[in-house]
């Protein structure tokens, strides 16, 4: 995965991930919307044909953009290995 910086301020971030589609994009702004220092969060795909996210990410100024960027990855992280061990538990394999 590339990630292409287009804009890192203290209270906005807007980022491009290159070879991902709307399926990250989605789900690292729904994330995004869930932290309480956010006031803004989207993404958009520029063209159909190219189909990378760019996720924009505004804050309230209490808590630097790039801080609320990791507090969101690693919320993600955990909500993935929590998905990990309900499902390998109730398939009875290890991890």
């Amino acid at each position: 995965m590339e990630i292409e910086v287009r804009k890192a301020t203290f209270k906005e971030l807007v980022i491009k991930l290159v070879g991902e589609d709307h399926t990250l994009g989605n789900l690292v702004a729904k994330e995004a919307l869930k932290h309480p220092h956010v006031k803004l969060a989207a993404y958009a795909i520029e063209h159909p044909l190219e189909g990378s996210p760019i996720i924009r990410i505004v804050t309230d100024g209490n808590v630097g953009s790039i801080e609320v960027f990791k507090d969101i990855l690693n919320s993600l992280k955990s909500e993935a290995n929590e998905l990990l061990k309900a499902l390998t538990a109730s398939l009875g394999v290890k991890e």
